[in-house]
């Protein structure tokens, strides 16, 4: 899984084609880890149809891990604030 400081195998910025249209999540966004699950689903029914190799199953483990590493990362660095109501404690 790649960060900013150590892009992973699979950046896609660094195998973007030159004036490739991308998109990048970040861990801050709350629904970058669902996205990339989404993603993940619809990379393996395109290999389960064979639209794409089954090597793609080591991308779609590291998009896996990915999504779960923005949830750790945003329960450390970006916690929900509490839902408490006024008064409790």
């Amino acid at each position: 899984m790649g960060t900013k400081n150590n892009p992973g195998e699979y950046d896609c910025y660094a195998n973007a084609e030159p004036d490739e249209p991308m998109f990048i999540l970040l861990a801050r966004d709350m629904a970058a880890p669902a996205t990339v699950e989404r993603w993940a689903d619809a990379r393996k029914r395109l290999i389960d149809r064979g639209l794409k190799p089954r090597s793609d199953m080591a991308m779609i483990r590291e998009a896996e891990d990915c999504a779960n590493a923005m949830r750790e990362w945003r329960a450390k660095h970006r916690p929900l604030p509490s839902t408490k109501c006024a008064g409790e404690q």
